[in-house]
């Protein structure tokens, strides 16, 4: 059975807090989110060895990687997650993950099992614990063949396949991360139109202010052509980060998953 594994690897761990039952709410936090926002999954994100997430799409939903991966990032921007990490870890600085991806097949032989990341095993899941470590390897300074080091990005991606085909995938996530993306306020501007598509451009403009202070976007909002000219300015904010490269990007990962899914089986 063809499937598609997350493992979402928090690093640092055991030096980021002093006690497990933090990394253990933490990571539960992120469990719950992500099971509530992807209803799809085959296997619910769960803890798994104490200081990561396992999580798995069966090969039809495959596709949605395309999704929880900005969604990931966009979740640490959220006032949710911030309400969150300021009641229980103020003070720490904001976590970082080793995201990786496994695609490959899932030996577990009864449907009933498929729920329990502890009974789940096949190449999937081995590939998507190979790919969390790759990602670390890259981040620490190694040189790997398929690998792209993720530096500026909160969630480090790397993907393994049974198929070679699908590397690609990690080539294209780095586009879209570390070089469209490539400053703070361009990822701040992408995780805000992540977590609501519908925002209009002056709302994304007085978000930039309110929320993240950037002074540049401090106007009248309450004015028309105060709106107007905020509008303008995330108009040019979309065109620098050339917004539907991105857009077109992300349509493409998701054309590649659908395809290798067709070309394995």
């Amino acid at each position: 059975m063809q499937t598609a594994y997350c493992f979402i690897d928090l690093a640092d761990s055991r030096t980021r807090f002093t006690e497990q039952a933090q990394t253990l709410q933490l990571l539960q936090h992120f469990a719950d989110t992500l099971n509530h926002h992807f209803p799809a999954l085959l296997t619910p994100f769960a803890i798994k060895d104490g200081d990561g997430l396992l999580g798995g799409f069966s090969a039809d939903d495959q596709a949605q990687i395309v999704d929880i991966y900005p969604f990931c990032n966009a979740y640490l921007k959220s006032d949710a997650f911030q309400t969150f990490w300021q009641t229980h870890f103020a003070g720490l600085a904001e976590p970082t993950f080793y995201f990786g991806v496994g695609l490959g097949t899932m030996t577990t032989p009864s449907p009933s099992d498929y729920q329990d990341i502890n009974r789940v095993n096949g190449t999937a899941i081995v590939n998507a614990l190979a790919a969390a470590d790759q990602a670390k390897l890259l981040r620490q300074g190694a040189e790997l063949a398929q690998g792209y080091p993720f530096m500026t990005t909160a969630f480090q991606f790397q993907l393994v396949a049974d198929q070679p085909a699908a590397n690609g995938i990690n080539a294209l996530f780095y586009l879209i991360y570390e070089q469209l993306l490539n400053t703070q306020l361009r990822k701040d501007a992408f995780a805000e139109i992540v977590l609501q598509p519908t925002l209009k451009r002056y709302e994304l403009a007085e978000l930039l202010w309110t929320k993240y202070g950037v002074a540049s976007y401090e106007l009248d909002y309450s004015d028309q052509k105060g709106r107007a000219l905020a509008s303008s300015k995330v108009s040019r904010l979309l065109s620098q980060i050339q917004y539907p490269l991105i857009e077109q990007t992300l349509a493409t990962l998701r054309a590649q998953l659908v395809a290798f899914k067709a070309v394995v089986e």
